[in-house]
């Protein structure tokens, strides 16, 4: 049977360490030395076993129930144990095809109680989603929480000073506390070897439909403990009407619970182009810039105005009136129309899930511009047929994938 045991926890100062051992034909999927080591900005040093194993179990989880392995352990927090079935049933509904078992067998289990806060945290990475969530919740003065190892690796040190400064700047100004999170979420699975064996059945790689959401908020739970912060807000990255299969989910974020802590899926009801619209309206009311970081490809923790993820915040930023230079954005005005070429390309091979937000966009365009005043490289986007335009996609990817299909059996035979 495929089994994990946690050998040993250690939390001293800033530093919680989880020795484990794994057998099983899943073994391959975890990346030796089998240690999990998190390193907070500030110190845990009272927390428990039962609590300092939380953030190591949130990103095992969807791997034990995959493969139906069991955890053994000491220790755990009631709370968080008692809600495994519950944002497990989360996973369950959104992947009906597929089983998830698995047992989690403690020697004993800790009701962890607090005395009663009104402390409240956020996971802030500098993105459209979490200054939304970060503006909308101000007046609460939110602990500002990043992780560094999610999307920018140990590596790239530069990157992540400069991440780290900057959002350390920014608490700073908001009179805000500030908690930075080196944690090797991504460095201790095989995440392409799971990508691989679970894209067949649920059409996503492993991040991002199993582990980052779940993953993500585990590491909130040792520094909550410590500092009595009774609810933690996640930034949403959809809504209900472009929902799609990911593994950050209001279906399971909301249902994890520990030590008398909740965590909150926020900001659901907005579509991108609200959230932004909603930056740049507290821009314009208080007088506060705001740099916004949601580039997936740039290293140094810039924005490379070239990826989907940058075109799409550039466009919504250009939609509701506003100069994406102003907001973290920097080019050149003659490089707007060859990124916007770019992006025409991009369209026909993004995520069925960025669909609804062109109509969004499109929209937004219409009602702040009339033709005659739209930039001429927005031209062809206010006047798309943008179904006529899904339709040709989907033609696009039929011939791509038949033609793929022809010269990998060519180069079989």
């Amino acid at each position: 049977m495929n089994k994990i045991v946690i050998d040993e926890i250690r939390v001293f100062e800033n530093r919680l360490e989880c020795f484990y051992s794994v057998s099983g034909d899943w073994e391959k999927y975890f990346i030796a030395p089998y240690t999990f080591i998190v390193e907070y900005s500030k110190s845990i040093d009272k927390v428990p076993p039962s609590v300092a194993i939380i953030p190591f179990l949130c990103n095992i989880l969807p791997v034990v129930w995959i493969f139906d392995a069991e955890v053994i352990l000491e220790d755990i927090d009631k709370d968080f144990y008692d809600s495994i079935e519950e944002f497990k049933q989360g996973f369950i509904n959104m992947y009906p095809q597929l089983s998830f078992k698995g047992k989690i067998t403690p020697s004993k289990i800790t009701e962890n109680t607090q005395e009663d806060s009104y402390k409240t945290a956020a996971f802030f990475s500098g993105g459209v989603d979490s200054f939304d969530t970060l503006i909308t919740h101000i007046d609460e003065a939110p602990i500002l929480m990043t992780l560094w190892g999610a999307d920018i690796p140990f590596e790239d040190q530069v990157g992540w000073n400069l991440v780290d400064n900057y959002i350390g700047s920014l608490a700073n100004d908001k009179n805000l506390d500030y908690v930075s999170i080196k944690t090797p979420i991504r460095r201790f699975l095989d995440e392409a070897g799971l990508s691989e064996y679970v894209v067949k059945g649920s059409g996503n790689n492993w991040w991002y439909g199993f582990q980052h959401g779940i993953g993500v908020i585990g590491h909130a739970t040792p520094y909550a403990y410590q500092y009595k912060v009774k609810t933690i807000y996640i930034a949403s990255s959809f809504t209900e009407e472009d929902r799609s299969t990911c593994a950050s989910d209001p279906s399971i974020d909301n249902f994890v619970r520990f030590c008398g802590s909740r965590i909150i899926h926020d900001g659901f009801e907005y579509s991108r182009q609200d959230k932004v619209n909603r930056i740049s309206e507290y821009v314009k009311r208080t007088g506060t810039p705001l740099h916004l970081r949601v580039c997936w490809e740039s290293e140094g923790g810039s924005n490379c105005c070239h990826c989907e993820k940058c075109h799409l915040t550039i466009l919504c930023l250009l939609a509701g009136k506003n100069d994406p230079r102003e907001y973290g954005f920097n080019y050149k005005n003659d490089e707007l129309a060859g990124m916007m070429k770019d992006f025409r390309m991009e369209i026909h091979f993004t995520h069925p899930s960025c669909n609804i937000l062109y109509h969004i966009i499109q929209k937004e365009l219409h009602k702040n511009y009339a033709i005659n005043e739209v930039d001429k490289s927005l031209k062809w986007y206010y006047k798309m047929d943008i179904e006529k335009e899904l339709s040709a996609q989907k033609r696009v990817m039929y011939r791509f994938i038949r033609k793929a299909k022809k010269l990998l059996g060519n180069y079989i035979d």
